[in-house]
């Protein structure tokens, strides 16, 4: 597995969950890919929790390749998204953050964290 962190992410992470860091993210997409829920190809999102804060993970998922790109973090109880992150509802923003992340891959404010994948089978 191969995970693409870009500048734009790595501030959101710092702002919005100071307590996670990257390695904890790719430990956590390990654990949790059985759990992946999709917004829209090629969105998912993830529920991480940590103690007794709960986090909203947003990745952009290339199936077929393993690569991994974190889109954005933020708090379960943000006051823009609520409870959830929905497609039809937060489609502006989700766009922007995949906007923005592209924008830092084109400039090559990025690294790559590879991961080992562990495959579930439904």
């Amino acid at each position: 597995m191969k995970v693409i962190v870009t500048k734009f992410f790595e501030k959101y992470l710092k702002k919005n969950a100071p307590a996670l860091d990257i390695q904890d993210l790719v430990s956590r997409i390990q654990i949790e890919s059985k759990n992946f829920i999709s917004l829209k190809q090629p969105f998912v999102k993830i529920k991480i929790k940590l103690g007794n804060k709960t986090y909203r993970l947003l990745i952009v998922f290339d199936k077929q390749d393993v690569i991994i790109l974190f889109v954005n973090i933020f708090d379960k109880k943000d006051k823009v998204f609520w409870e959830n992150l929905n497609w039809d509802l937060h489609k502006k923003y989700i766009l922007e953050w995949r906007d923005k992340n592209m924008e830092c891959i084109k400039k090559w404010e990025y690294y790559t964290v590879r991961g080992k994948w562990i495959i579930v089978k439904k």
